[in-house]
């Protein structure tokens, strides 16, 4: 059974959800890619900024063109050591 979730990264499986691939339509995210260009994905909290992040990556996998990961590391938030922190 399907539920809203507001407290993390959405399942399309799990979560009534909208489409997070369509949220960016036209913004072309490949050519910083192919062009090795960084960038910033920077929204309010609960936008869907970590479910676009995921979907997409497994958008990029999917290709075959590219190999995506999606790396978290809010959990060293607080952290002070970071010998302690990173492994």
């Amino acid at each position: 059974m399907k539920s809203f979730n507001t407290t993390g990264p959405c399942d399309p499986q799990r979560h009534y959800m909208l489409p997070p691939e369509e949220r960016l339509v036209g913004a072309g995210l490949s050519r910083y890619i192919d062009e090795q260009f960084y960038w910033v994905l920077h929204a309010p909290r609960q936008t869907g900024k970590t479910t676009f992040l995921i979907s997409w990556m497994r958008e990029l996998n999917a290709s075959s063109k590219y190999v995506s990961c999606y790396v978290s590391v809010e959990v060293t938030q607080g952290i002070a050591d970071i010998k302690r922190a990173i492994p």
